[in-house]
Protein backbone atom coordinates (compact mmCIF):
# COMPACT_ATOMS: atom_id res chain seq x y z
CA UNK A 1 0.00 0.00 0.00
CA UNK A 2 2.62 2.42 0.59
CA UNK A 3 3.97 2.06 -2.53
CA UNK A 4 0.87 2.93 -4.40
CA UNK A 5 1.46 6.15 -1.99
CA UNK A 6 4.74 7.23 -2.71
CA UNK A 7 3.89 7.00 -6.48
CA UNK A 8 1.09 9.57 -6.25
CA UNK A 9 2.49 11.40 -3.57
CA UNK A 10 6.68 12.28 -4.22
CA UNK A 11 8.60 12.36 -1.08
CA UNK A 12 9.74 15.51 -0.29
CA UNK A 13 12.99 16.55 2.85
CA UNK A 14 11.79 20.19 3.35
CA UNK A 15 9.52 20.89 6.94
CA UNK A 16 6.04 20.84 6.53
CA UNK A 17 4.78 24.43 6.23
CA UNK A 18 0.96 24.38 8.57
CA UNK A 19 0.43 28.24 7.57
CA UNK A 20 0.69 27.81 3.93
CA UNK A 21 -1.98 25.29 4.50
CA UNK A 22 -4.20 26.95 6.23
CA UNK A 23 -3.87 29.91 4.06
CA UNK A 24 -4.58 27.89 0.59
CA UNK A 25 -7.54 26.03 2.36
CA UNK A 26 -9.46 29.54 3.15
CA UNK A 27 -11.42 30.70 6.02
CA UNK A 28 -15.30 29.97 5.83
CA UNK A 29 -17.08 32.63 7.73
CA UNK A 30 -20.50 31.73 9.44
CA UNK A 31 -22.72 33.98 8.28
CA UNK A 32 -24.83 36.28 10.54
CA UNK A 33 -28.33 34.97 9.87
CA UNK A 34 -26.72 31.27 10.06
CA UNK A 35 -25.27 31.79 13.63
CA UNK A 36 -28.52 34.35 14.38
CA UNK A 37 -30.85 30.91 13.26
CA UNK A 38 -28.50 28.23 15.66
CA UNK A 39 -28.77 30.95 19.10
CA UNK A 40 -32.65 30.99 18.57
CA UNK A 41 -33.24 27.36 17.72
CA UNK A 42 -30.94 26.44 20.93
CA UNK A 43 -32.72 29.11 22.79
CA UNK A 44 -36.05 27.80 22.62
CA UNK A 45 -34.95 24.10 22.56
CA UNK A 46 -33.59 25.28 26.27
CA UNK A 47 -35.36 28.10 27.51
CA UNK A 48 -38.68 25.75 28.32
CA UNK A 49 -36.57 23.44 30.49
CA UNK A 50 -34.11 26.39 32.02
CA UNK A 51 -37.18 27.69 32.86
CA UNK A 52 -38.87 24.91 34.49
CA UNK A 53 -35.77 24.83 36.70
CA UNK A 54 -35.22 28.40 37.80
CA UNK A 55 -39.38 29.16 38.62
CA UNK A 56 -39.41 25.78 41.17
CA UNK A 57 -37.34 28.37 43.52
CA UNK A 58 -37.12 26.26 46.05
CA UNK A 59 -40.76 26.22 47.31
CA UNK A 60 -42.10 22.14 47.51
CA UNK A 61 -43.50 20.09 50.19
CA UNK A 62 -42.42 20.62 53.74
CA UNK A 63 -39.50 18.23 54.74
CA UNK A 64 -42.32 17.67 57.91
CA UNK A 65 -44.83 15.95 55.42
CA UNK A 66 -45.15 12.22 55.30
CA UNK A 67 -43.51 11.88 51.72
CA UNK A 68 -44.43 7.81 51.75
CA UNK A 69 -48.48 9.24 51.40
CA UNK A 70 -48.86 11.85 49.19
CA UNK A 71 -51.79 12.95 47.20
CA UNK A 72 -51.78 14.97 43.73
CA UNK A 73 -53.86 17.37 41.65
CA UNK A 74 -53.56 17.50 38.21
CA UNK A 75 -54.23 20.54 36.06
CA UNK A 76 -56.98 19.00 34.01
CA UNK A 77 -55.72 19.79 30.78
CA UNK A 78 -51.61 19.72 31.09
CA UNK A 79 -51.71 17.01 33.08
CA UNK A 80 -49.27 19.10 35.79
CA UNK A 81 -49.12 18.72 39.22
CA UNK A 82 -50.83 21.94 40.73
CA UNK A 83 -51.06 20.62 44.06
CA UNK A 84 -49.41 18.45 46.33
CA UNK A 85 -50.54 16.99 50.08
CA UNK A 86 -49.12 14.77 52.66
CA UNK A 87 -49.67 13.90 56.42
CA UNK A 88 -47.91 16.30 58.56
CA UNK A 89 -45.27 13.72 60.74
CA UNK A 90 -46.09 13.93 64.37
CA UNK A 91 -49.10 15.65 64.41
CA UNK A 92 -52.91 15.78 63.47
CA UNK A 93 -53.11 17.71 60.50
CA UNK A 94 -51.81 18.18 56.86
CA UNK A 95 -48.91 19.50 54.51
CA UNK A 96 -49.21 20.92 51.20
CA UNK A 97 -47.38 22.72 48.18
CA UNK A 98 -49.61 24.47 45.47
CA UNK A 99 -48.11 25.54 42.46
CA UNK A 100 -44.52 25.74 43.34
CA UNK A 101 -45.72 29.90 44.44
CA UNK A 102 -46.89 28.36 48.66
CA UNK A 103 -46.15 25.53 50.91
CA UNK A 104 -47.21 24.90 54.84
CA UNK A 105 -48.29 22.61 57.80
CA UNK A 106 -51.65 22.95 58.80
CA UNK A 107 -53.13 21.33 62.17
CA UNK A 108 -56.70 19.94 62.09
CA UNK A 109 -59.54 22.32 63.04
CA UNK A 110 -62.76 21.30 63.69
CA UNK A 111 -65.20 23.65 61.86
CA UNK A 112 -64.33 26.26 59.81
CA UNK A 113 -62.26 26.62 56.45
CA UNK A 114 -59.06 28.93 55.33
CA UNK A 115 -58.44 30.55 52.11
CA UNK A 116 -54.82 31.49 50.74
CA UNK A 117 -53.97 33.78 48.16
CA UNK A 118 -52.50 34.11 45.58
CA UNK A 119 -53.04 31.42 44.23
CA UNK A 120 -56.59 31.06 45.24
CA UNK A 121 -56.48 28.04 47.82
CA UNK A 122 -57.85 26.68 50.63
CA UNK A 123 -58.87 23.75 52.37
CA UNK A 124 -61.91 22.53 55.36
CA UNK A 125 -62.06 19.82 57.28
CA UNK A 126 -65.60 19.35 56.70
CA UNK A 127 -66.13 16.15 54.61
CA UNK A 128 -69.42 17.47 52.93
CA UNK A 129 -68.11 19.98 50.68
CA UNK A 130 -67.93 18.30 47.24
CA UNK A 131 -67.63 21.57 45.06
CA UNK A 132 -66.98 25.33 45.54
CA UNK A 133 -66.92 28.70 43.54
CA UNK A 134 -65.00 31.94 44.30
CA UNK A 135 -67.21 34.88 43.29
CA UNK A 136 -64.79 38.19 41.95
CA UNK A 137 -66.02 41.88 43.00
CA UNK A 138 -67.29 42.15 39.20
CA UNK A 139 -70.14 39.30 39.80
CA UNK A 140 -67.32 36.89 37.99
CA UNK A 141 -67.90 33.82 39.44
CA UNK A 142 -64.62 31.32 39.01
CA UNK A 143 -65.89 27.44 39.82
CA UNK A 144 -63.10 25.76 42.13
CA UNK A 145 -61.04 22.36 41.63
CA UNK A 146 -62.43 20.15 45.11
CA UNK A 147 -60.96 17.04 46.36
CA UNK A 148 -61.55 15.33 49.68
CA UNK A 149 -58.34 13.60 51.03
CA UNK A 150 -59.61 10.27 53.47
CA UNK A 151 -57.11 8.53 55.74
CA UNK A 152 -54.54 10.23 58.09
CA UNK A 153 -55.60 13.53 56.52
CA UNK A 154 -59.29 13.46 55.83
CA UNK A 155 -59.53 17.03 54.46
CA UNK A 156 -61.06 18.90 51.72
CA UNK A 157 -58.86 21.04 49.21
CA UNK A 158 -59.82 23.63 47.07
CA UNK A 159 -57.97 25.77 44.61
CA UNK A 160 -58.72 27.68 41.15
CA UNK A 161 -59.11 25.78 37.97
CA UNK A 162 -57.93 28.03 35.77
CA UNK A 163 -55.71 31.32 35.29
CA UNK A 164 -55.46 33.10 38.56
CA UNK A 165 -57.80 35.49 39.62
CA UNK A 166 -56.33 38.88 40.70
CA UNK A 167 -56.57 38.40 44.51
CA UNK A 168 -57.65 41.66 45.64
CA UNK A 169 -60.91 40.98 43.39
CA UNK A 170 -61.66 38.01 45.28
CA UNK A 171 -65.29 38.72 46.96
CA UNK A 172 -65.88 35.65 48.62
CA UNK A 173 -66.15 31.35 48.17
CA UNK A 174 -68.90 28.96 48.91
CA UNK A 175 -69.02 25.73 49.24
CA UNK A 176 -71.31 23.23 48.80
CA UNK A 177 -72.03 19.70 49.30
CA UNK A 178 -73.21 16.55 47.33
CA UNK A 179 -76.68 18.13 47.18
CA UNK A 180 -76.34 21.58 46.04
CA UNK A 181 -76.70 22.58 49.60
CA UNK A 182 -74.37 25.61 50.74
CA UNK A 183 -71.81 23.92 53.42
CA UNK A 184 -70.04 26.92 53.92
CA UNK A 185 -69.50 31.17 53.10
CA UNK A 186 -65.87 32.33 52.94
CA UNK A 187 -65.79 36.18 52.61
CA UNK A 188 -62.62 37.85 51.60
CA UNK A 189 -59.97 38.62 54.70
Amino acid sequence: MNEILDELVPPFGEPGDWDDVLRRAGRRRVRPIVLAAVVALAAVAVAPTLAGLLRHDGVGLPAEADRSNVAVVLAPLSRKVILEAAPWKGHDGFCYEVMHLRAGCVPRKTFGAVITKPPLFGWTFDDRVRSGVATMSGGRRVPLTVKHFGGRMDVTLFLVRGRVPIPHLLKGVVLRDANGKVVLRLRRP
